[in-house]
C-alpha cells in the first residue's frame, strides 16, 4: 500500500513546491554544498522520470533504484531518496502507507577500500612538475592527502588561514567538513615546507582563494582534482582516484603503529564501523606476515625428533 498524498492549502503537494522546501529545510540544517548538490541531482533526475512520483512513492522509488546496477550509485540514491521521504513523512505531506524505502537496504560493497604500496606512492608522488604552479600545487596536494587523509572535497575547500605553522596543524571547519563536526589535523615539516611554497608564489589579490585553487585563482572542485589524479597514476601503472588518497593514508598510519582512536579521530569518521574496514586490512596484512614468518613451524621442525626406528620382531614378538 503507498503513501497517501494529502492537500495543502486546498490542493495536492507537488515536486516543484515539495523540492525547494526540502533543500531549504536541509540547507538551514547545515548541509554541505555538495550534499545539496548531491540532493538537488537525485530529486531532480528523479521527478524528471517520475512526474508522478508523489502519487507512487514506493512504486516510482523502487523503479527507480532499480536501474542502477552499480552498488555505490544505487546507495547513494536510496541515501538521498530515504532522507527526502523520511522528511516528506514528518513534514505530513503523507500520511499512512508504507514507507517507499520500506524492506529495502543497502547493497553491500566489496573492495572500495584502495590499498598502494609505498613505493607505489613515492612512484606517484614523483609526477607533478614542480617547476608549474598546478605541478606545486597538485604535487603539495597529494602530500596533504596522504599526510592526514583528509577528505578531497575538505582539502580543496582550505583557505591560508586554516594552516596553523606554528602548531603544525590545520584546521577542518564545520562548515567544510563532511560531517558537519570541525576537527584539528596533525602536518609532517615536509607537508607544511611544499604549502608556504605554494601560499609564497601566489598573486596577493589570491589572499582570499582557497590554498589549492585553479591557475587564475578560482575555486576547484573534487572532479577535476580526480581526473589529475588518475592521470598521475596511469603514468606509474596505478588506477586510482583523488579518494583512494585517503584509503592509503588510513592504512599506512596504521601499519606505521598509529592507534584506531587516533586514526578515528584524524579521518573524521562519525563512528567506530568505518575505521574498522582499514583495522581489518590491516589485521590481514598482520596475518599474512606471520603466515610467511612461519616462526613457530620452523620452530616445531628443528624440535622435532627424529622417528624412532621401528622394533624388530622374531616369531611374531616385538623385542
Amino acid at each position: 500500500m503507498n503513501a497517501v498524498p494529502i492537500c495543502k492549502e486546498n490542493r495536492e503537494a507537488q515536486p516543484e513546491d515539495i523540492v525547494p522546501a526540502f533543500l531549504l529545510f536541509k540547507k538551514a540544517g547545515g548541509s554541505a554544498p555538495d550534499t545539496l548538490k548531491g540532493y538537488r541531482k537525485t530529486l531532480n533526475l528523479f521527478f524528471s522520470r517520475y512526474p508522478d512520483g508523489l502519487d507512487k512513492p514506493r512504486e516510482r522509488t523502487l523503479e527507480f533504484l532499480g536501474q542502477y546496477e552499480n552498488a555505490y550509485t544505487y546507495n547513494q540514491g536510496h541515501a538521498y531518496l530515504k532522507v527526502f521521504w523520511d522528511w516528506t513523512l514528518s513534514e505530513g505531506y503523507f500520511r499512512g502507507g508504507v514507507h517507499p524505502l520500506h524492506g529495502l537496504k543497502k547493497r553491500k560493497t566489496q573492495g572500495r577500500i584502495v590499498q598502494l604500496e609505498e613505493k607505489d606512492v613515492a612512484a606517484l608522488l614523483r609526477q607533478p612538475d614542480q617547476k608549474t604552479y598546478c605541478g606545486l600545487r597538485d604535487y603539495a596536494l597529494l602530500l596533504l592527502s596522504l599526510d592526514c587523509g583528509i577528505r578531497p572535497g575538505e582539502a580543496l575547500h582550505l583557505v591560508p588561514a586554516d594552516i596553523h605553522l606554528e602548531k603544525e596543524e590545520l584546521s577542518v571547519r564545520a562548515e567544510i567538513a563532511k560531517t558537519r563536526t570541525p576537527r584539528v589535523l596533525p602536518l609532517s615539516g615536509p607537508t607544511l615546507e611544499v604549502i608556504q611554497r605554494i601560499l609564497k608564489v601566489r598573486p596577493w589579490d589570491w589572499r582570499e582563494s582557497p590554498i589549492f585553487c585553479t591557475e587564475t585563482g578560482e575555486p576547484w572542485n573534487v572532479t577535476s582534482w580526480s581526473r589529475r589524479v588518475k592521470a598521475y597514476g596511469k603514468k606509474c601503472g596505478l588506477d586510482i582516484t583523488a579518494y583512494a588518497l585517503r584509503h592509503t593514508a588510513a592504512l599506512l598510519m596504521l601499519r606505521h603503529g598509529m592507534d584506531a582512536f587516533s586514526l578515528q579521530r584524524i579521518m573524521g569518521h562519525s563512528t567506530m564501523d568505518m575505521t574498522r574496514h582499514y583495522i581489518n586490512l590491516t589485521s590481514e596484512d598482520t596475518r599474512k606476515a606471520h603466515n610467511q614468518a612461519g616462526v613457530v613451524l620452523a620452530l616445531v621442525q628443528e624440535e622435532e625428533p627424529q622417528s624412532k626406528p621401528k622394533k624388530k620382531r622374531l616369531r611374531g614378538i616385538a623385542l
